[in-house]
């Protein structure tokens, strides 16, 4: 998986230039990178979609396996990992607060 979606890379989509019956082509184009790898979110975000009761709820009700469970030992002792290595860095805030691009 090379992207990681939050809540409101949903949100934002559905409510602003996505909504789902002006830009279908645009949830299609989800599932498909989702189904390729491309793509994916966890289990605690597709919870928070679920709870708007709306049609972004539905649409992600019927799609239960797109959501990735995270809270295995493995992932939480990833995620402390990588917060160990975060504060351990001399980060002040002028560099932490840059935007960065990758690549």
């Amino acid at each position: 998986m090379i992207y990681l979606l939050d809540a409101n890379t949903y949100i934002e989509a559905k409510n602003s230039y996505y909504s789902m019956d002006f830009c279908p082509a645009y949830w299609s184009w989800l599932d498909h990178q989702f189904a390729a790898g491309i793509a994916g979110s966890i289990d605690m975000i597709g919870r928070e979609l679920k709870e708007g009761n709306d049609e972004l709820a539905e649409w992600v009700e019927a799609r239960k396996g797109q959501f990735i469970a995270n809270d295995d030992d493995a992932t939480q002792t990833a995620f402390v990992q990588i917060i160990e290595y975060v504060m351990g860095q001399n980060f002040n805030p002028a560099n932490r607060d840059q935007k960065r691009t990758l690549g």
